[in-house]
């Protein structure tokens, strides 16, 4: 098993050769290969922390971020590490498989619907990513 992570914006790719551009942030030549047992809760924030840092700086300004709940964010990262771990991609945790390859790229995580939820909402489904709005409201 081979997984690779973006060094730019965090974004996880399993199997194979990386792709030759990150599908999230299209940086050319930017992964870095993890071994299997370094996949933990740090490896997830640290890709997590990139992700937010690359949503900022292309899009939010500084209006997202990893949600502050600990408890939360381990929860997270134990869902992913078994996804990535029983031979699929990192996909949401918060959200269910088709079956369907293509279907199913959409929620891989950063999922294609964070963004509208953080803008509708101020968290993502499963509030990986909110706004200081909401967590001041909380």
């Amino acid at each position: 098993m081979t997984i690779h992570r973006c060094k730019i914006c965090g974004y996880i790719y399993k199997d194979g050769a990386a792709p030759a551009e990150c599908p999230i942030c299209q940086n050319q030549n930017c992964f870095e290969e993890i071994a299997p047992d370094k996949v933990d809760y740090e490896f997830f924030k640290e890709a997590w922390t990139r992700q937010v840092k690359w949503m900022n700086a292309t899009k939010y300004q500084n209006e997202i971020m990893l949600n502050p709940d600990e408890e939360v964010l381990k929860q997270l990262a134990e869902a992913e590490k078994t996804f990535l771990l029983d031979g699929k991609q990192a996909y949401c945790p918060c959200r269910i498989l088709t079956g369907n390859e293509l279907a199913d790229r959409k929620i891989i995580c950063p999922c294609y619907f964070y963004m509208g939820e953080v803008e509708l909402e101020g968290h993502c489904h499963c509030s990986l990513y909110v706004t200081p709005k909401w967590v001041e409201k909380k």
